[in-house]
C-alpha cells in the first residue's frame, strides 16, 4: 500500500518556522598577487547583504590583534 501526502523530508525542507542561524566564523584563503590581496567573502554572507556595483565599504584594522573589520 503507498502512502499519500507529502514526505517528511521535504515538509521539514519547507518548514517556514524553523529558523536557522547563520553562521559567524568561516576560514577563507586570501588570493595573493604581487600588488593586492584579495580576501573572499562566503556565499552565505554574500546572499545575506545586498551588494551594488561600485559600492565603499569601511575597512578597521587593530594592530594588536592583528584583525581586519569590514563595515558595510
Amino acid at each position: 500500500m503507498v502512502k499519500k501526502g507529502i514526505p517528511k523530508e521535504v515538509l521539514r525542507e519547507l518548514d517556514i518556522k524553523k529558523i536557522e542561524k547563520i553562521k559567524e566564523d568561516f576560514d577563507v584563503t586570501a588570493v595573493v598577487e604581487k600588488h593586492q590581496i584579495k580576501l573572499p567573502i562566503p556565499s552565505e554572507i554574500r546572499r545575506e547583504l545586498d551588494f551594488k556595483k561600485g559600492q565603499k565599504l569601511r575597512v578597521k584594522f587593530a594592530p594588536k590583534t592583528k584583525s581586519i573589520t569590514y563595515s558595510f
